[in-house]
């Protein structure tokens, strides 16, 4: 991992930072020396790790020590802080949808809010709908994008027992609260990654045997699915 001093135009990087450090926690702040790592993609932060370390040469060490170590989530990483940028605009667009559809109720007409949706619309959605219908196809394409950013996240994250995540590190905080726990968000979205596989195993597994052509016994060999699970989805 590269370890820079200032931010750059591309690319994936750590900002080390040695001196004191603040820690904020409920029953207030303190203050140590030690290093701040900023684990950055180009001008995005995607985590933030503080590190109690006295002695400059060792924060220094110990803050690329960290930065090594945390390299292997970069990927997984660089897709959760996309899927949290779509949560946060498919949050503005429901909102949007909600007014468009409120002012065409109330005022029988167009509204702000529907001129609004039209910029996060792509031309075919604005070609075809307007108002509510409009916010609704945008937030279902986010949906879907949100989906497989999150599937994408979980196809790239190293073993965890291998490759754990330090505890210090944290998500950037948002409208001035407090930084999630790293691991915490992580495990969460993966979860989340997880869950939309399963759910589309049995479809998957069925499409595979019966469209495209793939045997029963290479399902099981692949997937290591019990034969019995698939013989339950599929007819006799």
């Amino acid at each position: 991992m590269d370890i820079a001093t200032a931010p750059r135009d591309k690319g994936v990087y750590v900002i080390r930072t040695v001196g004191t450090q603040k820690w904020t926690e409920d029953t207030g702040t303190w203050q140590a020396h030690g290093v701040r790592l900023d684990l950055m993609d180009g001008h995005k932060r995607l985590a933030i790790c503080k590190l109690e370390v006295p002695g400059t040469q060792d924060a220094e060490e110990r803050g690329t020590l960290e930065a090594t170590r945390i390299e292997p989530w970069v990927r997984t990483l660089r897709y959760l802080s996309v899927v949290r940028d779509l949560r946060s605009t498919l949050a503005a667009v429901e909102d949007m949808t909600w007014r468009a559809a409120d002012d065409a109720a109330t005022f029988g007409g167009p509204s702000d809010a529907a001129d609004e949706l039209l910029a996060y619309a792509t031309q075919d959605e604005a070609d075809t709908l307007q108002g509510a219908p409009l916010g609704r196809a945008i937030a279902d394409r986010l949906q879907r994008q949100i989906g497989e950013g999150l599937r994408r996240a979980l196809a790239f994250a190293p073993d965890p027992a291998s490759d754990p995540i330090h505890p210090a590190w944290e998500q950037p905080a948002l409208l001035g609260q407090q930084g999630e726990s790293l691991a915490q968000a992580t495990a969460r979205e993966l979860l989340a990654g997880w869950a939309i596989g399963r759910d589309l195993r049995d479809p998957l597994i069925t499409w595979a045997v019966q469209d495209a052509g793939l045997t029963r016994t290479e399902v099981q060999q692949t997937t290591s699915v019990s034969r019995s699970t698939i013989n339950r989805l599929l007819p006799a």
